[in-house]
């Protein structure tokens, strides 16, 4: 936040308009969002494709957002781009990249971790096509559950203010704030909710959601814990069907086994409802290697699970509407 002579006291933010947002919606937590997808590969809608990267994969559309106390969002931010070791960070990008210990991205992935308020995530699986249309739809549906999610506290502990990542396709961008705008105007949040847009080279919070965004999806699609397991291991996470907006249990890709329920858990921006149950860990094994492209072992289909999870909780929706 500014100091005495109006200047940024954290030099690693480099947006007067979001250090002016961010001013705005004091005291109040802060959400961050970004996306993160896997395309269909030319397999019949609903079913799972088997690609040459390896394990069977079902196409997704997921937006993830972490919530951040406003009081530390510049000491996040500094210890953020610590951990990266500059300014820039991509995790797609880091993982892919040939001279990158990917230990980096638990590193950065237990920072959030342990510095964020919850994480929230909204999946539309399977996504119905790889067309631009199809693409926004599924973006748009996600950000509407997951806005409705964040925001639905009261009081100093509730969302009030979200910066998603930039999309270079400027159409999306303005189709999230009519989104925005459309939950104000219903009432179906909070009227003094406020979201705008950032980019990733000028705001390192926005990097949290793209890692967490990133591990979610290495865990659905390919069964890959090692990136995911710290927030699991924590019982930091909320994960949204972006359909009808119902919670699904986030399971360990070992197996059921591997988790008990947890209990109701009330965080600020979320609802705390009976049903807001979160995973917790009962017995995660150590932590895994993940440096130098280390080979992992995928269990039990997270993918598969959250898919029939959906799909029973439509059919249960069916059979009351004919009922």
């Amino acid at each position: 936040m500014p100091d005495e002579s109006g200047d940024m006291s954290s030099p690693n933010l480099r947006s007067p308009a979001l250090e002016r947002f961010y001013l705005a919606a004091a005291p109040n937590p802060i959400a961050f969002i970004d996306e993160s997808m896997r395309q269909p590969t030319g397999a019949a809608e609903g079913t799972f494709s088997r690609t040459r990267l390896g394990p069977a994969e079902v196409s997704l559309y997921q937006m993830a957002a972490v919530i951040f106390s406003h009081a530390r969002l510049d000491s996040i931010r500094e210890r953020l781009v610590d951990v990266a070791d500059g300014t820039y960070w991509h995790t797609n990008k880091k993982f892919r990249g040939s001279d990158f210990d990917r230990g980096d991205i638990v590193e950065m992935v237990e920072t959030i971790t342990e510095e964020s308020v919850w994480n929230v995530i909204a999946v539309k699986m399977p996504l119905a096509g790889s067309s631009q249309g199809d693409i926004a739809r599924a973006r748009a549906l996600c950000l509407d559950r997951l806005v409705r999610n964040l925001t639905s506290g009261t009081g100093e502990g509730a969302v009030r203010g979200i910066v998603a990542d930039n999309n270079r396709d400027q159409r999306l961008n303005r189709a999230d704030e009519r989104v925005v705008d459309s939950l104000r105007r219903t009432g179906a949040i909070h009227p003094g909710v406020a979201f705008t847009h950032g980019g990733m080279a000028f705001e390192p919070l926005l990097w949290s959601a793209d890692a967490i965004s990133w591990a979610m999806q290495r865990d659905i699609a390919r069964d890959d814990v090692r990136f995911i397991e710290p927030v699991l291991q924590e019982g930091k996470l909320t994960v949204i069907n972006a359909v009808d907006g119902k919670l699904l249990n986030m399971k360990h890709p070992l197996g059921a086994s591997a988790f008990a329920r947890g209990p109701s858990s009330q965080r600020p921006g979320l609802s705390g409802s009976p049903g807001h149950d979160v995973a917790s860990s009962s017995r995660i094994p150590a932590r895994y290697a993940v440096d130098n492209g280390a080979l992992f072992a995928p269990g039990q289909s997270v993918g598969h699970d959250l898919l029939r999870q959906i799909r029973a909780l439509g059919e249960a929706a069916r059979r009351k509407v004919g009922g």
